[in-house]
């Protein structure tokens, strides 16, 4: 053996607590010891091994040493983790140097314009975890750490575990000069707005350059895309209803302030074109409005927002759909499932009458989407949200792992009455995180819940169906609370999936619990509100009444 692998050898001899279970094993007692039975097993080897009744000095200090660390709650939760972690610890006679890393150590040289240092004479300090040339040096603990191991946690004396902290000159400065800037951004824009009301990001106008094509993609002159249901161009809407009225809200990604905004509603059929576009809307509506109220539309100045208002022909009648071939609840605020979602699956419940059996249930699941009818209940169809590629050697997103995916049928009881009932559970199970997923987000897979979108907004849903990108569910909620006095609300993904992770929607009846843009467009409409829609107008036809009851029963 060489004279420095003997050296290296001498400093590993000199730890004397690879396993991290020392301080047990010197008073005698188990890992779960209680703060008692320390007590007691110090007290008894203190009598054996104090210097006063004859004992060795050495072998008392360790266990004054064990005793100090494990009475003290705190040491010994730091002197506990390291049982509890493996990964990094250090090993005796096994661990080496790792390969690689010279480079970022070279680089480091050149950026210091130390162009003439010879590196091959230098003396390097060590990563303290893999062994290869260490460049940052932890703020916490002091620890020397490489670039390859910045996003791997260790740690070093009393210090447990913890990740890398390395104190940048002038970052907090960079990062306050970032928010600085984004406030800029946001003063640009909105100066911008005022100047001139057709101004448009870049977001806006990749979106209105992408509603063009589809819309010629889609528009056909025989109107056969008056019954079809496209999931791109339905993003531009989104509806709620009421007892007595249907909400509509339309975002116009070619409307203009100067320009003109046509309407129609002939009963069955809606048409919302700004002038010199297709229209954003051309579709047939799945159910029959009541001819005798007209219908009432609220716009924005800009003319990029709608909003309609249309009475049911058939008053407390419950429209599934909104238009002629949508699917059951496509695009409405509130679904008929509720949906949890984490790193590994992703889970939809349903609520069914108690007489529904397995034989009713239909669940068809593709690597597109999702499709379960319930009979005499619903038919609901899903796409899934699928990564984008950015490269086109990258491989395929797959939202979901087909072949661990499950369903189920079960009895329940209601959550508002308590009445039995049935409860329809689709499990669907996300594929594994990949190596970049482990290696660079800490086992956290790369998917609908962390993607960035153009307006800096975090996550999206995980149907495409669901995904409201214009702010549309804030409209509708403020409609539905002048007409009701409560408002489905739905968490939007940078809510649902950051702590405490409250994915599940609720009905809010207070105002002072809704947002300040719900309350601000509450306040519009009712100042916007037309003078003719008096008490009486409201007045329910008999015949109508009786219509529903007999329909009921």
């Amino acid at each position: 053996m060489s004279r420095s692998d003997g050296a290296r050898a001498h400093v590993w001899d000199s730890i004397d607590d690879l396993r991290g279970d020392a301080h047990y094993i010197a008073l005698g007692v188990c890992a779960r010891a209680t703060t008692s039975e320390i007590k007691r097993a110090f007290a008894v080897k203190a009598r054996e091994l104090h210097p006063d009744k004859g004992g060795n000095a050495a072998a008392f200090a360790k266990v004054r040493k064990a005793y100090e660390t494990l009475i003290d709650p705190k040491l010994r939760r730091t002197y506990d983790a390291l049982q509890k972690e493996h990964k990094y610890r250090y090993i005796r006679g096994v661990t080496q140097r790792a390969p690689g890393g010279e480079d970022s150590l070279l680089d480091d040289i050149e950026r210091l314009g130390l162009e003439n240092v010879c590196a091959a004479t230098q003396l390097v300090t060590l990563c303290e975890v893999c062994g290869r040339p260490s460049t940052k040096e932890c703020f916490v603990c002091t620890a020397l750490f490489c670039d390859f191991c910045e996003r791997k946690q260790h740690w070093k004396g009393e210090v447990g575990l913890h990740w890398p902290v390395v104190q940048v000159d002038g970052k907090m400065a960079k990062q306050l000069g970032q928010r600085q800037l984004e406030e800029k951004r946001k003063e640009d824009y909105e100066r911008a707005q005022r100047e001139d009301p057709n101004y448009r990001t870049d977001s806006e106008l990749q979106a209105l350059r992408s509603f063009k094509e589809i819309a010629a993609e889609m528009y056909h002159p025989d109107g056969r895309h008056k019954k079809r249901y496209d999931a791109r161009l339905a993003q531009n809407y989104m509806w709620t209803q009421s007892m007595r009225s249907v909400f509509v809200a339309v975002h116009i990604p070619t409307g203009y302030a100067d320009k003109e905004l046509h309407c129609e509603f002939n009963g069955d059929y809606v048409l919302v074109q700004p002038e010199d576009s297709l229209p954003v809307v051309d579709r047939v509506l799945a159910r029959s409005t009541d001819a005798r109220y007209p219908v009432q539309t609220f716009q924005t100045e800009d003319k990029r927002f709608l909003m309609i208002e249309m009475r049911k022909a058939k008053i407390g009648e419950e429209w599934k759909k909104l238009f002629e071939g949508d699917s059951d609840y496509a695009r409405c605020v509130k679904p008929p499932y509720e949906l949890k979602e984490s790193n590994s699956e992703v889970l939809m419940e349903f609520e069914l009458p108690f007489w529904i059996d397995s034989e009713d249930v239909g669940v068809n699941i593709t690597p597109m989407g999702i499709r379960i009818k319930v009979g005499g209940e619903f038919d609901v169809e899903r796409m899934f949200w699928k990564k984008p590629k950015r490269k086109e050697k990258d491989d395929e997103f797959n939202a979901i792992d087909i072949e661990e995916c499950t369903w189920s049928l079960d009895d329940a009881f209601e959550r508002e009455s308590g009445d039995p009932c049935k409860v329809l559970m689709v499990l669907l199970a996300k594929p594994k995180p990949d190596e970049q997923d482990m290696q660079y987000k800490r086992g956290v897979r790369s998917d609908n819940r962390n993607v960035h979108r153009d307006d800096e907004r975090q996550g999206v849903r995980f149907f495409i169906d669901d995904q409201d990108s214009y702010f549309l569910e804030t409209i509708l909620q403020a409609a539905e609370f002048v007409e009701t006095g409560s408002a489905w609300y739905q968490p939007p993904p940078n809510v649902a999936y950051k702590p405490p992770f409250a994915s599940t929607g609720r009905y809010i009846r207070d105002f002072e619990e809704l947002a300040k843009d719900v309350k601000e467009i509450i306040t519009t409409l009712l100042e916007n509100r037309p003078a003719s829609a008096h008490i009486e107008e409201d007045i329910f036809d008999i015949d109508d009444l009786e219509n529903d009851s007999a329909s009921m029963n």
